[in-house]
């Protein structure tokens, strides 16, 4: 006696599933753009100058170059204390 053949139920492709996936690469990708953008994958050295003068154009946020180049950002201006 021959058996029935069995058929599968159709199957539906993983739409859900790949859309969520693609969701979350695209977040990673756009949050390491940002993040590089940003500069938080660059190493950062702190830099203490010290002026007889000041007031040349350093403003926090202002541009610091060397021999033309962009090397960084002011960060913060503080007075020191004088001996007298």
């Amino acid at each position: 006696m021959a058996r029935p053949i069995q058929t599968n139920a159709p199957r539906t492709p993983p739409y859900k599933l790949a859309g969520v996936a693609l969701l979350l690469v695209g977040a990673v990708a756009l949050a390491l753009v940002y993040g590089q953008f940003r500069g938080n994958f660059t190493p950062k050295t702190q830099l203490t100058m010290l002026a007889a003068r000041a007031g040349l154009v350093m403003d926090p946020g202002s541009k610091v170059t060397y021999n033309g180049v962009e090397i960084g950002r002011v960060g913060s201006i503080a007075e020191t204390v004088r001996d007298g």
